[in-house]
């Protein structure tokens, strides 16, 4: 661990914070994918159809905005510490309400508290971790790795407690599992080191990145490849399940087998990035992969062709969003860091909704293909951001 530190290029007196966000970052991606895989038991047991079924998911992407738009000003009024637990404390109270309401108004508000956690996480992990780290490359993709790790067990949770008797019904106990992970996230943030406000050169930033295209083209092809990501995370659970191409119990494995993937991904453009400087050409390989291999899972019909294409998008859109952040001029503080989270975040609150309302009038398989436009958009986008970095330079 030590050494992975140092190629990372970490300072001994932020080793211990280091820890502490990567952990928060895990247990954000514990608590993000949970929401995902626990969606087909809410909306069985509630008999929500797909379009309040995307309400529900889409309210934790309003969370995530408007947290996002907060943590890029609240810790100058309350202090980057206080404000940070307080709205890391949102997901415990979610996912606490989630295991115990009934009815769709209490779960969209359950989900959007789980949002503001997620988002202000989000915005906040990126930017201590970068902060404190020589290589930020790297350092990004070994944060995201965190992310992914938690995400692969997260459906193992689920997996676990809905096919075993347990004391309360299968997925709350996940869902209190989550709960638990995310209060200690609390404790350790509470406890750490970190300074209680952002760096005094960030007070009073200018908004003049605002006005560059090395700003809004990176920020658009995140926007784009959020809105995908957040909805194969969302749907395509319930997709399987739905179209009957795996059954219940494999569909949740076949989550973590993604979520691995997505691992082994970041890692390895995490290990890639020490040695290569030009990541351009990686990212437009990335983008190519993923919008390929989405094509084939809506394409085919049978089990073990499905679970492999699905491996793949995991592979290949692994390190799109770190390391897209990473190759961003100024993108690393907290206003213009959340500003892009912020920017991106609307795609992950408008296409899961439109995804659910497009499968209520013309079925589950047709509303996904919407994903498979806004990949190749961000194919599209990933070479255009290429072209005018070059231009730039």
């Amino acid at each position: 661990m030590g050494n992975l530190i140092s190629k990372l290029e970490v300072h001994q007196q932020n080793h211990g914070l280091w820890g502490i966000f990567n952990f928060a970052f895990f247990t954000n991606g514990l608590m993000a994918i949970m929401l995902g895989v626990l969606l087909p038991s809410i909306k069985a047991e509630q008999l929500f159809n797909y379009t309040q079924t995307g309400l529900i998911f889409s309210a934790h992407q309003v969370g995530t905005f408007f947290a996002v738009l907060a943590a890029g000003v609240l810790p100058y009024m309350i202090g980057r510490k206080l404000s940070l637990v307080m709205m890391t404390l949102g997901a415990v109270i979610g996912m606490v309400l989630a295991v115990f309401v009934n009815g769709l108004f209490l779960f969209i508000v359950a989900f959007a508290l789980t949002g503001i956690t997620r988002g202000v996480l989000n915005n906040s992990c990126n930017v201590i971790v970068a902060d404190i780290s020589g290589n930020r490359t790297a350092a990004m993709n070994v944060l995201h790795s965190a992310w992914a790790f938690g995400a692969l067990i997260s459906p193992i949770l689920v997996f676990l407690w809905i096919f075993t008797t347990s004391p309360f019904y299968g997925w709350r106990f996940a869902a209190l599992t989550v709960a638990l992970f995310l209060a200690i996230a609390v404790l350790f943030i509470s406890r750490s080191k970190l300074p209680p406000l952002p760096p005094k050169k960030e007070k009073g930033k200018s908004l003049s990145f605002l006005k560059t295209l090395s700003f809004w083209i990176p920020t658009l092809v995140l926007f784009l490849y959020v809105a995908a990501e957040t909805s194969i995370i969302g749907w395509y659970v319930l997709y399987f399940i739905d179209a009957g191409t795996l059954p219940r119990g494999l569909t949740e494995l076949v989550s973590t087998f993604h979520w691995s993937t997505m691992t082994i991904g970041r890692i390895t453009v995490a290990i890639i990035a020490t040695r290569i400087p030009n990541k351009n050409l990686a990212l437009i390989f990335m983008s190519l992969g993923a919008t390929l291999f989405f094509g084939g899972m809506l394409m085919s019909t049978t089990a073990i062709p499905n679970i492999l294409f699905l491996l793949g998008i995991g592979l290949t859109m692994a390190g799109i969003y770190p390391t897209t952040i990473a190759t961003m001029k100024g993108a690393t503080s907290d206003l213009s860091l959340g500003f892009t989270v912020a920017i991106s975040g609307l795609g992950a609150i408008i296409l899961p909704g439109i995804i659910g309302a497009v499968a209520d009038i013309h079925g589950i398989a047709i509303g996904l293909s919407l994903i498979l436009v806004v990949l190749f958009l961000m194919l599209l986008f990933t070479i255009f951001n290429i072209v005018n970095a070059k231009g730039a330079t």
